[in-house]
């Protein structure tokens, strides 16, 4: 990889960053669709320069309507138990979208004697 393209890609990565936290900050003032806005060009961006979005932020707006997810403004959080594992719901408040995530379990070994 040529120094240009760790250039780009670097700078593509500061964007994507920039573009999320104002994401965020816009829904906090309750301008829905800039924040929607900004995801959809932040997702546009990675895709033209071949980086990867970091999963802080991947997790972090709904697929389906492009806002970013806040618990309780636009998402809804459940945990779900169920025989082996649990798994965290994400639930988007204005298109009804669904993500689940298995929650790690640690692995205990019981000794019986």
């Amino acid at each position: 990889m040529s120094n240009r393209e760790k250039l780009l890609k670097n700078i593509a990565r500061e964007r994507i960053e920039i573009l999320f936290k104002q994401a965020f900050d816009r829904l906090h003032r309750g301008d829905v669709e800039l924040a929607r806005r900004y995801v959809e060009i932040a997702i546009r961006i990675a895709g033209k320069a071949r980086v990867k979005i970091p999963r802080k932020y991947k997790r972090s707006y709904c697929r389906k309507c492009y806002v970013p997810l806040i618990p309780g403004l636009t998402l809804s959080v459940r945990i779900k138990s169920e025989g082996r594992g649990s798994r965290v719901v994400y639930r988007c408040l204005l298109c009804g979208w669904t993500r689940r995530f298995m929650i790690k379990t640690s692995k205990k070994k019981s000794k019986r004697e």
